[in-house]
């Protein structure tokens, strides 16, 4: 049995976990849906390539229309694939074009870079890395 003094340190303990809890599913905003009827095609020039807290690949994307936040995949997936990207590369990318709090986001569908083309979702939208054989 739990003393008075006991239980208010375990209930202020509890309510303590409890609110970090909520406090980081809060600002791990959920990826938006690929959304085909969004789709579109952009050219452009990387400018940078990031890998994000949550171990996603984006690329920023300078356009004829400014710079662009693309994702393309999870870090381990690109890896276990072989595929790199960096400053200067000349990129393709037709994906979804969606909002992403401010600013908008493309989640890439394909990317084509010289004659290569990486398929990164089906045609659907589907991510390929999505049961991928670890």
């Amino acid at each position: 049995m739990l003393r008075p003094a006991s239980f208010k340190l375990v209930s202020a303990v509890a309510l303590i976990v409890l609110a970090m809890f909520l406090a980081l599913n809060a600002q791990t905003p959920a990826m938006p849906k690929y959304d085909k009827s969004s789709e579109v095609k952009v050219k452009g020039v990387v400018e940078e390539v990031k890998t994000a807290a949550d171990g996603n690949v984006h690329l920023t994307l300078k356009t004829d229309k400014g710079l662009l936040d693309v994702f393309i995949a999870p870090e381990k997936f690109l890896k276990e694939m072989e595929i790199t990207f960096a400053k200067g590369d000349a990129l393709e990318v037709l994906g979804s074009l969606v909002a992403a709090g401010e600013a908008p986001l493309l989640l890439a569908r394909e990317v084509t870079r010289g004659g290569d083309v990486m398929m990164v979702r089906d045609d659907n939208g589907k991510p390929v890395w999505v049961g991928w054989p670890k």
